[in-house]
């Protein structure tokens, strides 16, 4: 796609990764040149549902390569049929040519590009980038709700309290918030056992294999496991079992300061045993020493009722999810839908 000034093409990334490693230290907080190769290597090249693509946008005038936006290769499973997605992702322009003509350009042929190639092109594009999503041809079809569970007072009484009455008040609120999650543990997450696990556990293969035919839901085979949640990054895989010894869900998590961030949860039957999990886990996150749960979720009622009785609070902050304009059948039944931070790849 041509405009006065610029055109944008699609590339391949193998063979591309020194221009995109320029791109990216140059244009994105807290990257070197060190770190975007990395990335390059394991979210890109490294994915096991393929390396996707990008497309480079480049001035006409100067022929120099100023921007790029990339397709993160992902398959989605309803029952037994792969869908093959495209999220868009790691989008930059130079700072010289930040106007609305080449983020148009390079934006629509990314579109194009990823309509032609997948089945879907989806997209969680920050408060700056809304805009040009809907004007290039993006559709919002939801929002992912954030949640939070306080499992220390301490923040609360610091947003809320006079200092000198929190020490007073930070124990018997902690002794209240311990309570109300013993009550949770005794209703729904009795008799389910805890364990630390790697990617290829397999207990996760097995919950995986079990998953329910009618969701519409990203791949979490214990190779794509691996892809997303190296241990090296900091990621945690706690896998649930009851009585029985049988996997019932797992947790991808990371503590960030005094904080428990959960990327995604996940139950061979999300709709008895969402709830159960999310309780037992807090147990977890307690001995961490955390003093609050986040997670976030789009999708399926019956999962945003689960987060509710398991202490979850929603906050009112949602992470805007867009569809390809045509695509949005794709996502239309809200109730067939499981989207958590594991679809977002940018934590």
């Amino acid at each position: 796609m041509r405009s006065t000034r610029y055109i944008a093409e699609e590339s391949a990334i193998a063979g591309n990764e020194a221009t995109l490693a320029s791109l990216w230290a140059q244009n994105l907080p807290d990257y070197t040149a060190a770190l975007a190769q990395a990335k390059l290597q394991r979210s890109y090249l490294g994915n096991p549902a393929g390396p996707g693509a990008c497309v480079l946008l480049q001035e006409q005038a100067s022929a120099q390569t100023v921007g790029v936006q990339c397709l993160h290769a992902r398959v989605f499973w309803r029952g037994s049929q792969p869908l093959h997605a495209a999220g868009m992702a790691d989008y930059v322009v130079g700072q010289a040519h930040r106007s609305l003509g080449p983020a148009l350009t390079l934006m629509r042929r990314c579109i194009a590009v990823g309509k032609s190639r997948f089945d879907f092109v989806y997209g969680f594009p920050n408060s700056k980038s809304e805009p040009v999503c809907t004007r290039a041809g993006m559709v919002r079809v939801g929002g992912a709700t954030r949640y939070a569970k306080l499992l220390s007072s301490g923040l609360l009484l610091r947003q809320r309290v006079p200092k000198p009455l929190q020490p007073w008040l930070a124990a018997p609120a902690d002794l209240l918030l311990r309570a109300f999650d013993a009550v949770r543990q005794r209703r729904h997450a009795n008799a389910c056992s805890w364990r630390a696990v790697r990617a290829d556990d397999p207990g996760l293969a097995q919950l995986w294999e079990r998953r329910p035919a009618e969701l519409l839901l990203s791949e979490r085979s214990p190779a794509v496991l691996a892809w997303r949640y190296p241990a090296r990054a900091g990621w945690q895989l706690s896998l649930a079992s009851d009585a029985d010894g049988q996997p019932c869900g797992y947790v991808a998590w990371r503590s960030v300061g005094h904080d428990v961030l959960i990327s995604d949860f996940f139950c061979a039957d999300p709709d008895r045993d969402t709830h159960r999990l999310l309780a037992g886990f807090c147990h977890v996150a307690r001995r961490e020493r955390a003093h609050a749960v986040f997670l976030e979720f789009y999708g399926r009622p019956q999962i945003t009722g689960a987060l509710r009785r398991a202490g979850f609070v929603p906050r009112p902050a949602r992470t805007p999810i867009f569809l390809a304009h045509g695509e949005e059948t794709a996502w239309e039944d809200a109730a067939s839908l499981y989207i958590t931070a594991f679809d977002r790849d940018d934590d």
